[in-house]
């Protein structure tokens, strides 16, 4: 096995396969005692523990001091784990201490995230042992490959979310060995081991030391014990080395013993948390001397261009590589620190980017593509369109609203420019941000969401049908009459005249809601009305019916053509109030103006040949519907792609 898989090297492995042979052994062999006190109790006292107290399985495992053991006790009636010292441990009083000293440590570390330690005694005559809670779980070593190599039951059960919190227990677990002066030395995923009900357990404190005591320098001539596995890991170079290569920190690969504090345990802390995130070890190699080589430099590829494909968040990647600085006084100083910042993350106060624009920063730009929505934290944004080669403003936002929302469902390019019309700060949201807030939900929770989310946007358009149908006659009645009671005079600086202006980003709003319709849908019909000439530009926010009697003329026909009714004649004659004045726009009737004419301004229409380039009724009612065509075509075809879009990304979903 190569020293690029997750687990790198393990010097103590439980094989998940061997654990579900006899996973019920206890409950099998479990009888209640129908013996006597006065049977049990003499029984108990005279027996031996190697030939009476435990029935012993099978062997799971083995490390550099000790194998492991799956016994049953017949004392208590339960499955247990017993490490025994290997005989040429026995020959070396430093490693016999050591072993010891590993169930000592063990044991005075009371964690629900930490394996706890029965005993300590003697098989036979000279088989020391220490017996363990025995785990019925997986290495999360083994479940990161799983779900690196695809396989869809832990895909669905092990998501980024879930992944990280099992790494908060794990950082649970060593922030209390530190409290008690303990460093694990030896932190990596295959030595936490993932119980069958979501514990998550940190195993093999065989390197764990107390934070104050650094002897292993007294035996720089054991290098005897040299060892490496099957994935050309190193085990132990006592003295010089001591954990695994893959992912220890430069202190440890450079045998710097004295340096080895609770902030070495922080960088494998960050390097397991970088195995989590891109399903590799920190440090890769043709070799072990190269793979050390890297550790000792801290030569690892960043976890965002290590895996690329796993879209990891630019604060998960800045939290990875904090906790794997080079020098320690760089890294997070105590666990609690890096505990903050992962919590933080997965509440989501951090887990997008935030990006910050000065006034008049473009932020969107029309027509290119979009992949990411934006939340506006503070300040305030300028939403535009160009319409012949001239910007248009259509609306502005402020702090609470969103951006570019299509993108996140939607493959299709931006429908208009945002500009920052002041310092302005922002969220991004993309797919994977979407994702892992889902991915926070149960599985089947995350899954109802999308349902309703689809339900929602069906019930919409069957209920509202102008949201994905032609909606234009709809909107040009309602521009008709709020243009009536807003339009104020206002310069037209390209004809240096006089016009009756409405603020474009004022009516699209009052549009919008009278009619329920979204603001963007309501700008497209406006925007294309500007493109047809019914409607004409004034300055960058203002606009006005150069031909108030042209253009009440083409609504009237839209509505023949969606085959509505009007309650109402038509009138010819319209005022406009501004302030103390009225005044009067004359429609092209054959009838005379009536109404209040007095002395008020008099507002003369544009020709209809000018703007639409014919005259007479004929030619009026061909170009209407000419352009009638042009509007719905546009209209549906944009229903039609948000619609297959939408259905689109339901089945994928």
């Amino acid at each position: 096995m190569s020293t690029s898989e997750i687990g790198g090297d393990s010097t103590e492995k439980i094989n998940p396969s061997e654990l579900d042979k006899t996973k019920n052994l206890g409950a099998a062999q479990f009888k209640t005692s129908t013996l006597s006190a006065e049977e049990i109790i003499p029984d108990l006292l005279r027996r031996t523990h190697e030939s009476e107290k435990y029935i012993v399985d099978c062997k799971i495992g083995q490390g550099g001091m000790g194998a492991i053991y799956r016994v049953f006790d017949q004392d208590i009636k339960r499955t247990s784990v017993l490490k025994v010292v290997l005989p040429g441990v026995l020959e070396d009083a430093l490693l016999f201490h050591r072993f010891i000293e590993e169930a000592q440590i063990t044991g005075q570390l009371e964690h629900p995230n930490i394996i706890p330690v029965h005993e300590l005694g003697v098989l036979g005559e000279d088989k020391l042992y220490f017996s363990m809670k025995y785990v019925q779980g997986e290495a999360l070593g083994f479940i990161l490959k799983k779900v690196r190599d695809g396989d869809p039951a832990y895909v669905e059960r092990y998501t980024r979310y879930t992944l990280l919190t099992i790494f908060r227990k794990v950082c649970d677990a060593v922030g209390y060995a530190h409290s008690k002066k303990i460093v694990h030395r030896d932190l990596k995923p295959d030595n936490i081991m993932i119980g069958e009900y979501g514990e998550a357990l940190v195993m093999d404190w065989g390197l764990a030391r107390p934070m104050d005591r650094h002897d292993e320098s007294k035996a720089g001539d054991a290098d005897d014990h040299d060892e490496f596995d099957d994935d050309d890991a190193l085990k132990t170079r006592y003295g010089v080395v001591k954990g695994t290569p893959a992912y220890m920190s430069p202190e440890q690969a450079k045998g710097l013993v004295s340096e080895i504090d609770h902030r070495s345990d922080i960088f494998l802390l960050g390097a397991t948390l970088y195995a989590i995130v891109t399903f590799n070890v920190p440090y890769t190699g043709t070799d072990i001397y190269e793979i050390l080589a890297n550790a000792e430099n801290a030569n690892f590829v960043p976890p965002g261009i290590r895996a690329p494909e796993r879209q990891i968040p630019d604060e998960l990647c800045r939290i990875i590589e904090k906790a794997m600085a080079y020098e320690r006084q760089d890294r997070y100083q105590t666990v609690d620190e890096l505990s903050e910042d992962i919590d933080k993350l997965m509440a989501g106060d951090l887990g997008s980017v935030r990006k910050l624009f000065e006034a008049g920063e473009l932020i969107m730009k029309e027509g290119d593509p979009g992949y990411e929505a934006y939340v506006i934290l503070s300040g305030k944004v300028e939403v535009t369109k160009t319409v012949r080669g001239k910007s248009i403003k259509l609306i502005s936002l402020g702090q609470g609203d969103v951006i570019g929302e299509m993108a996140l469902i939607l493959e299709a390019p931006r429908t208009a420019s945002v500009r920052a019309v002041e310092h302005t700060e922002l969220v991004v949201i993309n797919e994977e941000t979407m994702n892992q807030g889902l991915g926070r939900l149960p599985p089947w929770m995350g899954k109802v969401v999308d349902s309703l989310a689809e339900r929602l946007r069906a019930a919409n358009a069957n209920v509202h049908p102008l949201m994905n149908g032609d909606c234009t006659y709809h909107v040009m009645s309602q521009l008709r009459l709020v243009y009536n009671y807003w339009a104020q005079p206002v310069k037209d600086t390209d004809e240096n005249s006089i016009v009756m202006g409405i603020d474009n980003e004022q009516v699209i709003r009052e549009i919008a809601t009278n009619l329920s319709l979204t603001k963007e849908r309501v700008a497209t019909v406006v925007s294309l009305l500007i493109e047809s000439n019914l409607l004409r530009v004034c300055g960058t926010d203002h606009v006005y019916i150069p031909n108030y009697a042209l253009f009440c003329d083409f609504t009237d026909f839209s509505r023949k053509q969606f085959g509505l009714e009007s309650s109402f004649d038509h009138q010819n004659h319209t005022s406009f109030l501004a302030g103390d004045h009225d005044f009067v726009v004359r429609h092209h009737r054959d009838s005379s103006p009536s109404g209040r004419i007095e002395t008020m301004t008099r507002i003369d229409p544009t020709p209809a040949v000018d703007l639409i380039g014919c005259e007479t009724r004929e030619e009026k009612l061909e170009r209407f519907d000419l352009i009638l065509t042009h509007l719905r075509d546009e209209l549906l075809t944009t229903g039609t792609q948000n619609a297959n879009n939408e259905s689109s990304q339901s089945t994928e979903s």
